[in-house]
């Protein structure tokens, strides 16, 4: 069979190894155009394209649905993979290939219908979680299911742990699902209880609110402090916050927000403990710990992180 990826993170990378390993042959990997990135605002590919082009693959960047129609008119896949692509396929495009388009999404659907279904399963919580492939229809995930795949978030997993995870399963699981294809097995419709949408994070959600309680603060830590970031404010200007936990360290703290030096780390108050920041970027400026940015800006008895 023909197979295209069409994708724009290494997240894919599996999914293509195990394309390139099997009986089946690449027909190409779909990604977006070569774009500026960067202080000096060079134009270059992502990750992804800079790996398919060290590797000699077949590789396509069509612009708009017009070039992406040209090439899959060169190409011939009959089947295209989809996995964290980032974009709507339209419907007529989604004919053309003979066995459709599958999308491998990370959570179990119809749960975390969106754009970043792992933050929103930590920030909400969930103990399980897991991957599932489906035939894209014109929804937003909402096409039927061909295979899912659970299993348990530890308290210690992070977004970047769970996709690392995710990313593994899904090169065996899109091969599984391959085979009933070829075997007429037919996808089974969603759910219809249990829907929930998880819409793309915003850097205004990343803020932190101190009136929140440790357990809330520490889970938005886990589902994005690394993107888009965790950050508070600090004497009017934001400050990104690296490293947070729980602490029993002796304080002096009694209002929400309030902070305290405690060697290189920062002690803060939330609404039912105290938590400890070991990292801090301020605006503009490298990253440091937190003891060396509290001793540069002379942080005084009783004031707050905002």
């Amino acid at each position: 069979m023909q197979i295209s990826v069409a994708s724009t993170s290494l997240i894919s990378v599996p999914i293509i190894e195990a394309i390139l390993k099997s009986e089946h042959t690449l027909a190409s990997i779909i990604t977006n155009p070569d774009a500026k990135t960067g202080r000096g605002q060079q134009i270059k590919g992502n990750e992804l394209a800079e790996w398919a082009e060290e590797r000699s693959l077949p590789i396509a960047k069509p612009a708009d649905n017009s070039q992406m129609n040209k090439h899959l008119l060169v190409s011939q896949p009959q089947l295209i993979v989809t996995c964290s692509y980032g974009k709507i396929i339209p419907v007529e495009l989604l004919h053309g290939p003979r066995f459709g388009w599958l999308n491998v999404h990370f959570s179990l659907l119809p749960r975390f219908r969106g754009a970043a279904p792992v933050q929103w399963a930590l920030l909400e919580g969930d103990t399980t979680t897991g991957i599932t492939i489906f035939k894209l229809d014109k929804g937003m995930d909402t096409g039927p299911i061909y295979l899912q795949e659970e299993f348990d978030i530890s308290p210690t997993d992070t977004t970047e742990t769970l996709l690392d995870h995710m990313s593994h399963m899904s090169g065996d699981a899109v091969m599984k699902v391959i085979v009933d294809i070829q075997k007429a097995v037919r996808a089974k419709a969603q759910p219809t209880a249990g829907i929930t949408l998880a819409p793309k994070i915003s850097k205004e959600m990343a803020q932190m609110e101190w009136s929140a309680t440790a357990h809330d603060l520490l889970r938005k830590e886990r589902a994005i402090g690394v993107r888009p970031g965790i950050w508070t404010q600090f004497r009017g200007e934001r400050l990104s916050l690296h490293g947070i936990e729980e602490s029993i360290a002796i304080n002096q703290l009694k209002k929400i927000g309030e902070i305290q030096v405690s060697g290189e780390s920062i002690l803060i108050r939330c609404a039912d403990s105290i938590l400890t920041i070991e990292e801090v970027t301020p605006a503009g400026k490298r990253r440091m710990s937190a003891g060396a940015f509290a001793r540069g800006a002379r942080i005084e008895s009783g004031e707050k992180f905002e």
